[in-house]
């Protein structure tokens, strides 16, 4: 089964001078976890994802932390109204992932699964002759096999 079977061609775009906020604001509307930074020429320069949105929000130190449970007092750790002014200013290109993995829409859905687990990713832009196409999602796949192990169970081919 190739990727082109089931990507979501209607996706949200996000270009590199987009703010953080408003880039927020779409995937909460939109029910997304992340979404292609385009250029104008329609090439991915970049995606952005929750965690990367995130990841604003949390000290530095954060992730050298393997447990968190001696911190008593998470107020020491709120962010201020300057921090939230400072975070404001962000564009997509500030926090963007820069060294996107893409597939190409002819490749397969194993392969886009590979991707995804060896880069811990839950989606991957699609692309045709270096320009974007759509997006694929664990869940877009997972709903493809499902379709084609129900009609197999049912006789279809």
């Amino acid at each position: 089964m190739k990727v082109k079977n089931c990507l979501t061609k209607d996706v949200v775009i996000l270009s590199p001078e987009d703010g953080i906020q408003k880039a927020a604001s779409a995937f909460i509307s939109n029910k997304i976890w992340a979404a292609p930074v385009l250029d104008t020429k329609r090439r991915v320069v970049g995606i952005l994802s929750i965690t990367d949105i995130l990841n604003t929000f949390s000290p530095d130190f954060l992730p050298m932390l393997s447990n968190v449970d001696f911190i008593k007092d998470y107020g020491a750790l709120d962010i201020s109204a300057k921090d939230v002014r400072d975070l404001a200013k962000l564009k997509v290109a500030d926090v963007m992932t820069k060294n996107v993995v893409t597939i190409d829409q002819e490749g397969d859905l194993v392969a886009a699964i590979s991707l995804m687990k060896k880069h811990g990713f839950h989606t991957l832009p699609v692309i045709e002759n270096g320009r974007l196409v759509g997006m694929v999602s664990n869940i877009d796949i997972c709903r493809r096999f499902l379709e084609v192990w129900e009609g197999k169970t049912k006789g279809e081919e």
